[in-house]
């Protein structure tokens, strides 16, 4: 493998790639694989934006009934639950390349078949099938995304695919939100909306390579060699030559080498998402609890600047490093909410209370950036898709405890109870990764997902 690695970077200049078309290759490659993140925010708001209105609840029955509602709620999250952890195993095992257009088309068609739903347990059932595809394209696409950039670079492109959830959720929001406000019964066609950007990113995806790392640590080396020929000077800064073959086995995830990153990777994910999907969910409800008159229009306001955090966080990444970028705004969000809660018992007014509540967005966008990027820095090939996905369905338990829970707690203890609950998980979040966070900026992929990873007590921050 080596011989072979290092006569392909001594052959790559002569090859007839030219920078602005590795730049090409790199900018398909991030919109096929950012899709995904983008379908997650996009059908995760229309299920949001579907509920907040009275028009599906009665059309399905549930207006009164709360359990359906949870149900359907934390549907997508469940499927995610499942599909990160089996399908992500599975890419790790037969290949980022096959697996990146099958889920995909399994997403286009429940998409597309939400259009036909008629009873609440048929949005419940769709909604886990997207839920799992969504869940395995977390797995899927950021691994080889990840597997095809350099150190230099790979927050950069990393980075934009959360901010791609968001720009997903924002313009979800907002197609649902002026549909609905003006053909109420419409709810179907949001609900099935997500079938559109799917096919769009499916034609994008078709015929991308398959990741050379993941060949090499299949043993696959001349195949692996064959591409990084074909991509030619694409290659330059991308430290393959470390590439050691090794089997995909769950058991590296909790081996005692890698153990700490894989809670690391769970723990901090949870965290982040636990107190945003909850709120995000029940954001209308939560601020008409405030006693806002129009609580849509502020959640879509809301959505916003959540989406000016993330880009904010993916300017910030490659220049301040990971550490920085997760740990203090961990805590912000944690104070920020505590501020929603006491200045409610305070009775400052609702411009402070929504200027916390906005507070709070912000600093999760600038955070949000990260779940894209940690899990594969930490972990090595061949089992970075698992880890991912082992990650990802972590996150999406937190998620549905809080979604499921937070109406609950609303109704039974109130605003300043709940808020305060959201603010303690953003401050563990910020404790677990004060002991645990490495920074990886600026380091090869075969560096970090090393055994012999910089620890978190050599930091930067």
């Amino acid at each position: 493998m080596t011989s072979t690695v290092t006569e392909t970077k001594e052959t790559q200049h002569n090859k007839a790639v030219t920078p602005h078309d590795s730049r090409a290759f790199l900018n398909r490659l991030t919109a096929a694989t950012g899709g995904g993140m983008f379908l997650d925010g996009f059908v995760f708001a229309a299920l949001a934006v579907s509920l907040a209105g009275g028009a599906i609840r009665a059309d399905l029955g549930i207006t009164d009934n709360p359990l359906w509602l949870g149900l359907i709620s934390i549907a997508t999250l469940l499927g995610t639950v499942v599909g990160g952890p089996t399908l992500g195993y599975l890419t790790d095992v037969v290949g980022r390349k096959i697996m990146f257009m099958i889920d995909l088309c399994i997403f286009i068609a429940s998409s597309v078949a939400m259009f036909f739903v008629t009873e609440a347990w048929h949005v419940f059932a769709l909604g886990i099938l997207l839920g799992m595809a969504v869940g395995a394209d977390y797995a899927i696409g950021s691994p080889l995304l990840a597997e095809f950039v350099g150190a230099k670079k790979r927050g950069h492109y990393l980075g934009l695919l959360e901010v791609m959830w968001n720009v997903g959720y924002v313009l979800s929001f907002l197609i649902g939100y002026l549909l609905l406000a003006n053909f109420p019964q419409a709810w179907n066609i949001v609900l099935a909306g997500p079938a559109v950007p799917a096919v769009i990113i499916l034609m994008l995806r078709h015929g991308l390579p398959e990741s050379p790392r993941w060949l090499l640590s299949k043993g696959r080396n001349e195949e692996a060699q064959q591409i990084v020929e074909k991509m030619g000077n694409h290659f330059d800064g991308i430290d393959l030559q470390g590439e050691a073959e090794q089997k995909t086995k769950w058991s590296i995830l909790f081996s005692r080498a890698y153990l700490s990153r894989t809670l690391f990777s769970a723990i901090f994910w949870m965290c982040i998402v636990l107190p945003y999907f909850a709120l995000q969910f029940f954001q209308a409800d939560v601020l008409t609890t405030i006693g806002l008159k129009d609580p849509l229009s502020t959640a879509l306001l809301g959505t916003c600047v959540a989406l000016a955090g993330a880009s904010i966080g993916w300017l910030l990444l490659d220049r301040v490093g990971r550490r920085p970028i997760l740990i203090i705004p961990m805590f912000m969000t944690g104070v920020f909410l505590a501020l929603v809660a006491f200045n409610q018992v305070l009775n400052l007014g609702n411009v402070i209370t929504v200027l916390c509540f906005f507070g709070y967005l912000l600093f999760y966008g600038v955070m949000s950036i990260l779940p894209g990027v940690y899990p594969l820095e930490v972990l090595p090939t061949s089992v970075r898709a698992s880890g991912m996905g082992f990650a990802a369905a972590a996150s999406r338990v937190g998620a549905v405890i809080g979604t499921f829970l937070l109406p609950l707690s609303l109704v039974h203890l109130g605003l300043l109870p709940t808020m305060l609950m959201l603010a303690a998980v953003c401050f563990i979040g910020g404790v677990v990764s004060i002991f645990l966070a490495p920074e990886t900026a600026g380091k090869d992929l075969t560096e970090t997902g090393a055994i012999s990873v910089v620890s978190p007590r050599s930091r930067r921050f």
